[in-house]
């Protein structure tokens, strides 16, 4: 059956879905077995051990593939995925390899055109070269397959022998892919948050300031007229200043939702007017030279504002350093006070909330506030992938 360009099962008994337990289990040592087949549970522990670590799933595949040329070495092996155009990709190789060398010169052009047909192990000689490939199943979605290739022949338990390999790839896969929709979940939460917050100062913007503006102007033009008792001008005057005292609280109040100067403006020049706002001095090194994706931007503008927050307010900070550049696909920002230091992410601070913004959109959070020292604060936030 064809689904988003990928085959997916139908016919094909379920299966239960694969437990790390059971992962594990497949290095447990039982008397009576072979110094080959140690060595076997031995490499899967190995590779098992890196997926209960959550290590990257690029690295566990590469792994996979050295394990797998070990096993039935002297060997090549090779982790290919199927893509939604029917192409092949190879994602490892044993060798090492470059990609673009790929895997067509050690597999028969028809092994991955079997495996994608009948989703079932496939073996294969070619004169005096032996092949053999497994399916890869994450869910019911035929992903790819684990391929070896070797000069003799290969094992009579070559089938079960992939088998355990391709369990890996799919648990190593599917991880990385419900870690992938949790961070995509996370960031559209994000989004929905911002939007939500840029329409209340935009209501703001355009109602209640404007209504106040407006009321203001005709206590102020009321005031001016000549008939007036002095007592009533004074108190018409006084009424106009408290009005205009609550303007002042209600514009910056709408700057803390989300600052107009960040839509119009862009980060570089938000960062500047947070400097000129604050009450400790404040040394900014900015190379930003164009706009960013909003995400990226707002995440980094609170990041700025709330440790230049906690430095007027808990850090009893005389000056404050802010960085920000572009670089290596990222926004990369850094905060320095040389304040009393202590902050801790662990006892709730505010901090904490920037850190989950920051790892929604993917990127990374860090403080150092050794105490005494001083707070450092450190994120990058991903640009292509924002772009995106």
């Amino acid at each position: 059956m064809e689904h988003g360009g990928r085959r997916e099962l139908a016919a094909a008994p379920a299966r239960p879905p694969v437990r790390m337990e059971d992962v594990m289990n497949l290095s447990a040592p039982a008397v009576g077995r072979t110094q080959s087949e140690a060595e076997t549970e031995a490499a899967l522990r190995v590779v098992a051990m890196m997926i209960a670590r959550a290590e990257p799933c690029d690295a566990v595949l590469r792994a996979v593939a050295a394990q797998a040329a070990r096993r039935f070495g002297p060997a090549t092996a090779d982790v290919i995925r199927y893509e939604r155009d029917g192409r092949t990709t190879l994602v490892a190789d044993s060798t090492h390899g470059p990609l673009a060398a790929g895997w067509g010169s050690r597999l028969p052009a028809g092994l991955a055109t079997s495996v994608l047909r009948t989703e079932r192990f496939v073996s294969a000689s070619v004169g005096s070269r032996f092949t053999a490939a497994s399916p890869v199943h994450v869910g019911n979605v035929l992903w790819g397959l684990v391929a070896v290739g070797s000069g003799h022949a290969l094992p009579t338990d070559t089938e079960r022998r992939l088998a355990e390999l391709a369990e890996l790839v799919a648990t190593a896969v599917a991880n990385e892919q419900r870690k992938a929709e949790l961070t995509a979940s996370r960031a559209r939460l994000v989004a929905a948050s911002d939007e939500a917050r840029r329409r209340i100062e935009r209501d703001l913007h355009d109602g209640a300031q404007q209504f106040l503006i407006t009321l203001e102007l005709r206590l102020r033009s009321l005031a001016e007229r000549p008939a007036l008792l002095p007592g009533i001008r004074a108190e018409i005057e006084d009424i106009a200043a408290e009005l205009s005292d609550g303007l002042d609280d209600l514009r910056e109040l709408s700057r803390g939702i989300h600052p107009e100067i960040l839509s119009k403006g862009g980060l570089r020049l938000a960062l500047r007017a947070l400097a000129r706002r604050s009450t400790v001095p404040v040394v900014m090194d900015l190379r930003i030279h164009s706009r960013l994706p909003e995400p990226v931007e707002v995440g980094a503008y609170y990041v700025v504002s709330e440790v230049l927050a906690n430095a007027m307010k808990h850090g009893r900070a005389s000056t404050v350093e802010v960085e920000a550049e572009t670089s290596d696909g990222a926004l990369h920002v850094r905060v320095r006070d040389d304040g009393v230091g202590g902050a801790d992410l662990a006892r709730g601070s505010g901090l904490v909330g920037l850190r989950d913004r920051t790892e929604a959109l993917g990127g990374s959070f860090a403080v150092d506030s050794p105490r005494g020292e001083g707070t450092t604060v450190f994120c990058r936030l991903p640009i292509a992938t924002m772009s995106a």
